[in-house]
């Protein structure tokens, strides 16, 4: 018996794609350059990129040592970067577990730099300059539809960054402009297919921290939640995208 080749191509094809995704846990790997310092991971034999020390601002918030890390990415086409593979996209959540073997900190080596850094001298903390050349945030203008804002997390975490400071700024800013007349605040829980195929699961409080977290930011910049919700049960995971789950999505109606 013969069977058709056509519908057995698009699984054929998808293969190398699906080979492609990375997800893992491991230990950070600290690496010294002659700028700033570098953070790999080690995974199955290969090294891989995860950025560099920036400051708080920055989309890549440096993990910890003595911490698991949760890295999920896509290999990306190039050269090594810091001696490691790139991904890209990528997402690093640092495991609230104390693991002391993740203590790892490498020498600088000749030929091995870090990628320009955008942040000055000094401390993380410090911010980098304020180019001239920025565009200031325009307020909101009608029409006022309807809209959906998210703001995603790191694994297992209810921690806003500074990055979400000027994202939750500017969802207050819209209801305010709008003349909003409901604001819904909903949390979601998450889970993560890792390429060993594990499977992670959020803590089960994690949607109710997360709705409740950003509606009392969203009170305390004048954009009251008119209702505050969330779901349970954790989205499931397919190893590629699980990261999207991970969020609080604000309805604004106008």
């Amino acid at each position: 018996m013969r069977f058709p080749i056509q519908p057995l191509l698009p699984l054929i094809i998808a293969l190398p794609a699906l080979a492609q995704q990375k997800a893992f846990v491991a230990c950070p790997v600290v690496r010294d350059t002659k700028t700033v310092p570098c953070f790999l991971a080690d995974y199955q034999g290969e090294t891989y990129f995860l950025g560099i020390q920036q400051d708080i601002t920055a989309a890549f918030y440096p993990p910890q040592l003595l911490h698991e890390v949760l890295v999920e990415g896509v290999v990306a086409a190039g050269p090594r970067v810091c001696g490691g593979i790139p991904l890209n996209p990528l997402h690093v959540s640092v495991l609230p577990e104390l693991n002391r073997a993740c203590n790892t900190i490498l020498p600088a080596e000749p030929g091995i730099d870090a990628p320009p850094a955008k942040r000055p001298a000094g401390p993380s903390t410090r911010l980098a300059p304020v180019s001239t050349a920025a565009v200031p945030p325009q307020k909101p203008e009608p029409p006022f539809i309807e809209r959906e804002f998210v703001i995603q997390y790191d694994f297992d975490s209810d921690f806003l960054f500074a990055r979400n400071t000027r994202q939750l700024t500017d969802i207050a800013e819209y209801a305010r402009v709008s003349k909003a007349q409901t604001v819904e605040v909903i949390g979601y829980r998450a889970s993560t297919l890792l390429s060993n195929g594990s499977l992670l699961t959020e803590k089960a409080n994690v949607s109710r921290l997360r709705a409740e977290r950003v509606a009392e930011v969203l009170k305390g910049l004048g954009a009251p939640a008119s209702a505050v919700r969330w779901i349970s049960e954790p989205a499931a995971a397919n190893g590629a995208t699980d990261y999207q789950n991970r969020r609080v999505a604000v309805r604004v109606s106008p």
